[in-house]
C-alpha cells in the first residue's frame, strides 16, 4: 500500500483481493464495511467489477456422471450462496 502525493492510498490487485474477500466473509453493508476500512464504495465497486471480469464468465460446464452398474441415473443437489439449493436428476 503505498501513499501518493495527494495522500491516496494505492493498492495492489492482491490487496483488493483480500479486502474483497474480507468483505464477503464480514457479513456488513457495503457501506459499513467501507467505513471500517476507510476505503472508498466507488473504489469497492469498481475493483470488484474488475476482479469478476478478470475471472471470466461465471458459467460451468456440469455434465453428469456416466451411469455404471445399476444406477438407474444420476442427482445433483448444488448449494448456492443466500441458502438457495439447485437439484437436479437424470
Amino acid at each position: 500500500m503505498a501513499r501518493g502525493r495527494s495522500q491516496r492510498v494505492r493498492r495492489s490487485e492482491e490487496e483488493w483481493r483480500e479486502i474483497l474477500e474480507r468483505f464477503e466473509a464480514s457479513k456488513l453493508s457495503l457501506r459499513a464495511f467501507c467505513r471500517q476500512e476507510q476505503i472508498g464504495i466507488a473504489s469497492l465497486h469498481r475493483w470488484r467489477k474488475r476482479l469478476a471480469l478478470a475471472l471470466g464468465p461465471g458459467f460451468v460446464d456440469l455434465r453428469p456422471p456416466s451411469v455404471v452398474g445399476n444406477h438407474e441415473g444420476w442427482e445433483l443437489d448444488l448449494e448456492l450462496p443466500g441458502g438457495g439449493r439447485l437439484r437436479l436428476r437424470g
